[in-house]
């Protein structure tokens, strides 16, 4: 039987997951120093979209993509961490993208780190740190403060080529569950209208 997308998605999340903890918590080299996340990442404010034209560029926020806009706020790899709402909703991007000003993006400070820092961060309890009151909210301070032990630049390499396969598969898969939908999104209303019959529709 095979796996809708998402499920694959998952299960590779999971290995990746499993690969990061069996690498740098459970097996860490003693000779690896300690820092802060500040060390690995610069913490950016996202910004409004609201007056941005609708395009290609996906817009990020707690919640997941909102909307698709003409250009895009940061073009690298980067680690979305939410400043309000759902704290623990952090996501990996490899692609042009928009954040808006309730998700924090990040900048790499070092090479081959960004699927580190995704990891690690989303290995943390955020919600428990929530700095805010009535609205969970997370802070440039609690996140730079982060202690962390740092790896060799040759473990950061060895884990990228691990798992960069994972990522490349799941973004496949992202982009096909896309393709699909648009295809039912375009087809169901003419199928409930009528105008064309389900006997016309080959999968």
């Amino acid at each position: 039987m095979v796996q809708p997308p998402n499920q694959v998605n998952d299960n590779l999340q999971q290995q990746a997951q499993a690969i990061y903890s069996s690498m740098f918590i459970d097996n860490p080299d003693p000779a690896w120093s300690h820092g802060h996340l500040s060390d690995l990442i610069t913490v950016k404010y996202g910004k409004d979209h609201k007056k941005l034209a609708d395009g290609i560029y996906p817009v990020y926020g707690s919640g997941g993509i909102m909307r698709y806009v003409e250009r895009p706020l940061y073009n690298k790899e980067s680690v979305l961490i939410p400043r309000k709402g759902t704290l623990n909703n952090v996501m990996y991007v490899n692609q042009p993208f928009w954040s808006v000003d309730t998700m924090f993006y990040t900048e790499m400070k070092l090479p081959n780190v960004a699927k580190f820092v995704y990891h690690f961060v989303k290995a943390k309890d955020l919600a428990s740190m929530n700095a805010g009151s009535a609205v969970p909210s997370m802070t440039t301070d609690i996140l730079n403060a982060m202690e962390v032990v740092i790896p060799s630049a040759s473990a950061l390499e060895e884990f990228e080529s691990l798992v960069a396969p994972m990522y490349e598969a799941m973004e496949a898969n992202d982009v096909q569950s896309k393709a699909l939908s648009q295809i039912r999104d375009t087809l169901l209303p003419k199928l409930m209208s009528g105008e064309i019959d389900v006997s016309d529709v080959q999968l």
